[in-house]
């Protein structure tokens, strides 16, 4: 995830060089629409911070998912105990993970 001034600087630099371009083409309407985005640039920051969490979010949702997948596999074929108790463990863990994921993608919206 990207840091929150990483992502406005990132943001700030794109509108600019579009700002730029739309300068360079003699396109007064576009400029005057990206000024105003600039100026209202914490709002539209935050937003596209917000997505790029819920982004991260939803990757790592899904990642442990598939070890859980794995996870639930290898304890199928195990015929030991303290394997299968080890692999269990590690499952619930993960299953902790998803839903304190879950809890902050909703609280994301």
């Amino acid at each position: 995830m990207g840091s929150a001034q990483a992502i406005a600087g990132a943001w700030v630099n794109d509108q600019l060089d579009l700002y730029n371009l739309a300068r360079s083409l003699g396109d007064t309407a576009w400029q005057q629409e990206i000024l105003g985005r600039l100026y209202n640039r914490e709002q539209l920051i935050r937003r596209e911070a917000r997505l790029q969490s819920k982004e991260e979010l939803w990757r790592r949702f899904d990642e442990i998912n598939g070890r859980m997948l794995v996870l639930y596999r290898e304890i199928r074929s195990l015929s030991r105990k303290g394997e299968e108790l080890a692999l269990r463990e590690e499952a619930l863990e993960l299953k902790r993970q998803r839903t304190r994921i879950g809890i902050r993608l909703r609280q994301l919206g």
